[in-house]
């Protein structure tokens, strides 16, 4: 059975790490990673602030992430500088969740050294938050900035994770679902036009749907692997925190950004 590793804070080792790189397992659920208290003080927070749209209007989130800038290297670091005091703001005298998964993930991978990404004098973004309401769903697709990205000095990383910190959930749908087949360049074929790719290149693929995130909860996957949010039909939207984790195995490094 191709199912995810449900564990607590503590119990995470890089041999799991690696198990989710070569397709071990599907995904890490590190259970109540952050304080549920502190997650409803941030969606609080979040409602106040002014948001971004992408897909005309289809997803909503707060910051910048890159590949709604793959061609605008420019425009996005611009962006970046533009957006980080309202981000700095929603966590002002609470512990940054993402400064806390760059100490588990220190904590886990003690020989490589972590930090935000940069390239030459201009951060990358730390993170996004992402808003889904109701009826909204995230298409099948997969993230790989080593293709998406190439214009950035973040593509030549060796290996890519995707982190996401649920601060909250729905009551209905807005699952994660995810297929056991890596995206390669001859899938392309089965993009749609606007975003993601068709249903065919999975249709005989196995899956498996994460079961019973909570707020709090932090999961870890290999993002090439397609995957998807099912349709949100409870009233609560579900916003979450993500940022990509980039391992150059060389340089024993890793690097983080949206």
């Amino acid at each position: 059975m191709w199912e995810p590793q449900i564990v607590d804070y503590s119990k995470v080792r890089t041999v799991d790490i690696d198990s989710l790189l070569s397709g071990g397992i599907p995904a890490i659920v590190v259970k109540n990673f952050y304080k549920k208290d502190l997650c409803r003080k941030i969606v609080t927070r979040i409602e106040n602030c002014k948001k971004n749209y992408f897909l005309n209007g289809h997803s909503m989130h707060i910051g910048t992430f890159l590949m709604a800038y793959a061609t605008q290297k420019e425009l996005y670091f611009e962006d970046v500088k533009k957006y980080e005091y309202a981000l700095n703001s929603i966590f002002s005298k609470i512990k940054n969740p993402a400064l806390k998964i760059h100490e588990f993930i220190n904590s886990v991978m003690p020989h490589f050294d972590i930090s935000q990404a940069r390239e030459f004098h201009s951060k990358y973004s730390p993170f996004i938050v992402r808003i889904h309401e109701k009826g909204k769903s995230i298409p099948i697709h997969k993230d790989n900035v080593k293709y998406e990205g190439i214009e950035y000095e973040i593509s030549k990383i060796d290996h890519q994770l995707s982190c996401v910190l649920h601060l909250q959930e729905s009551e209905y749908g807005g699952n994660l679902v995810i297929y056991n087949k890596q995206w390669n360049k001859e899938n392309e074929v089965f993009r749609n036009i606007d975003f993601g790719y068709s249903s065919k290149l999975i249709s005989s693929v196995a899956s498996c749907e994460i079961p019973n995130i909570t707020s709090g909860d932090l999961v870890i996957i290999n993002p090439n692997y397609y995957h998807k949010v099912t349709k949100i039909t409870g009233k609560n939207p579900r916003i979450t925190l993500g940022m990509f984790l980039g391992i150059f195995e060389g340089a024993q490094k890793i690097v983080t950004w949206a």
